[in-house]
């Protein structure tokens, strides 16, 4: 282990001093891993890919599902009662012994750090019943995260044609699992005092570049002949968090070379770059609208995101060779149709209302003047009947 912890710093001062990546974004490593993707742990956005959607065998990194699920349960302090299947796991173990029973958050502790095969099954079937039932759990998380290339059939790796993911799926799995804050205690830990029925010792994490490269906060490693040497690390350094996935790596040497090497990619070329609150975008329409919360990408050194609104009011941050980093709802079209609708029907409602009350004004007014012209009728009619009336009596009065 020491002397291969010299190796690796050794290969660092190399990589450092010859494959130093100048901020323009030239230089991009070469790698000898199969597949690798770099994503901004809070951003998502991609910073490097290689073959990042091609499917590939996981091996252990696995059990960074297994160990964010049983976290996510929230029964970490339950006491899990280990089966004989659990025992008899392949490969890397804790050293259970059967009826053993073990906090679930040691077993978990066990999983992730020390990689123990047979802490993974225990964890299956006390957290599901059975492995497969957890498996279906597996891929309904995996669905929920967005890794919709990867299918799992166990809790811990072990090589299976119809188990596997890939660099681009175990990244968004890890920046998912790296935002609970357990988990990141979890996979930090270098070393832990371990006392169990049949095996007392202090494990050591099977992470070595939490020795080795600053800035690293873990996660997961591991190794089935099928899928050769895979890698899965954490580190946060200059104001920026990145996620490295390497897969079908030919050595364990060259899997942790390629991290370090996009590693320092990363942290040479790119920077995290926030929009604020209240930040003013123009829209197509003249408008300019405010943003009500911040928005960050992740962009080349130098460079600015190139801001582009839809006529529906959809704002989207890109880079220079127009990739889509981010949507954002800055405003919504059909919400301000409406409210145009809304008001033309007020502005009719208005105008109708208003024609009514001249109509309804017009027969009152209308009406009043026929019952003025008959009440006038009437005292016409009356005054000829009186005038008649006195002519008649003027006449008898002639004609005695």
């Amino acid at each position: 282990m020491k002397k291969l912890s010299l190796i690796l710093v050794f290969s660092l001062v190399m990589l450092v001093n010859t494959q130093f990546v100048q901020a323009t974004g030239e230089n991009t490593p070469e790698i000898k891993s199969e597949s690798a993707v770099m994503i901004d742990a809070k951003t998502g956005d991609i910073l490097y890919q290689k073959n990042s959607s091609e499917q590939m065998y996981p091996a252990s990194i696995t059990k960074i599902i297994t160990g964010i699920l049983a976290i996510e349960s929230g029964k970490l302090d339950d006491s899990v009662v280990v089966s004989s299947d659990a025992v008899r796991a392949e490969g890397t173990r804790v050293y259970l012994m059967e009826d053993e029973q073990v906090p679930l958050k040691k077993l978990v502790q066990g999983l992730l750090i020390n990689s123990g095969n047979d802490a993974a099954v225990a964890i299956a079937e006390y957290l599901a019943g059975d492995v497969d039932s957890f498996a279906d759990q597996m891929n309904a998380f995996a669905k929920k995260v967005g890794a919709e290339n990867t299918h799992f059939v166990n809790p811990n790796g072990l090589f299976d044609e119809e188990h596997y993911t890939t660099a681009e799926d175990m990244a968004k799995i890890t920046q998912y699992a790296m935002k609970n804050e357990e988990f990141r205690e979890i996979v930090s830990t270098k070393e832990l005092p371990w006392v169990g029925e049949g095996w007392e010792t202090t494990l050591r994490n099977h992470h070595q570049l939490l020795w080795d490269y600053p800035g690293t906060i873990g996660v997961k490693n591991g190794y089935v002949d099928e899928s050769k040497h895979t890698l899965v690390t954490a580190v946060s350094r200059d104001n920026l968090d990145v996620i490295i996935v390497t897969l079908k790596a030919p050595t364990s040497r060259a899997a942790y070379w390629d991290t370090m090497a996009l590693g320092d990619y990363g942290f040479a070329n790119f920077e995290r770059q926030t929009l604020t609150s209240g930040t003013k975008i123009e829209a197509l329409n003249g408008e300019t609208y405010p943003l009500k919360e911040d928005l960050s990408v992740t962009l080349p050194k130098g460079e600015e995101p190139v801001q582009e609104v839809s006529s529906d009011g959809e704002l989207q941050l890109k880079d220079s060779n127009g990739n889509v980093l981010l949507t954002h709802t800055l405003f919504k079209e059909r919400e301000k149709e409406a409210t145009a609708t809304i008001d033309n029907k007020s502005v009719e409602e208005v105008d109708s209302t208003f024609m009514q009350s001249v109509v309804k004004t017009g027969i009152f007014l209308y009406s009043g003047l026929l019952l003025l012209l008959a009440f006038l009728v009437i005292l016409r009619m009356r005054s000829q009947k009186h005038k008649h009336k006195k002519m008649r009596q003027v006449a008898r009065s002639y004609v005695k």
